[in-house]
């Protein structure tokens, strides 16, 4: 069952059954033979991503790589955490949930740089926040040159990532739905102004 049926310059997804349970398969293999060439760096990068940061609670479980083209992760069941039904009740507890996920993966001197897309962040059965797609990752390992960088990096850009999920989580809805849409990246622009601001208050 296919997921996504990848844009000429994407992936295709798609849902596998292996001993009864369902795998998410990311597959480049369709694509013209120069986007396989890319396609086959994004996916050693992010099984690479996954091998990194091991078992986590708030990633899906890494199965491996399949070929040069594809790699498998465990299929979240559940559905977009902006699309809640319980959001209302629950807000905290997932705001609180996307904070520690990012404060930990800050730590590791790792920066998932599209922690921001409604699409990857999706709430499981059992209220668990689970971030999906690590293929445009970096990181810098602790004790290695550059990791203070990446990570103080990482918290500035992380808390902005916390300021657009409060905004998506209001009990009332995104504030911002409806509304005409501003430049591209304007908002991403304001939210880390003001969690530069932010930070700056907690350290005086």
């Amino acid at each position: 069952m296919y997921l996504t049926r990848g844009a000429p310059f994407k992936a295709d997804v798609f849902v596998i059954e292996l001993v009864g349970k369902p795998i998410v398969v990311k597959d480049f293999s369709p694509r013209a033979w120069w986007r396989r060439l890319i396609g086959r760096l994004e996916v050693h990068r992010e099984c690479r991503a996954y091998a990194y940061l091991g078992s986590m609670p708030f990633i899906p479980r890494f199965f491996g790589r399949i070929d040069g083209n594809a790699l498998a992760v465990e299929k979240i069941e559940g559905i977009a955490l902006a699309r809640a039904p319980d959001i209302a009740v629950n807000r905290k507890n997932y705001l609180a949930q996307i904070r520690s996920a990012l404060n930990r993966l800050a730590e590791l001197g790792f920066l998932h740089l599209d922690a921001r897309n409604n699409k990857n962040l999706l709430l499981s059965p059992d209220g668990r926040v689970i971030f999906i797609d690590l293929a445009g990752s970096l990181w810098v390992p602790p004790g290695k040159i550059g990791h203070r960088l990446v990570r103080r990096i990482s918290a500035l850009y992380y808390e902005a990532n916390v300021i657009k999920w409060e905004t998506l989580l209001q009990p009332d809805g995104d504030p911002r739905a409806g509304l005409r849409k501003p430049p591209r990246y304007l908002n991403g622009l304001s939210d880390l102004r003001t969690a530069w601001k932010r930070l700056r208050d907690q350290k005086s």
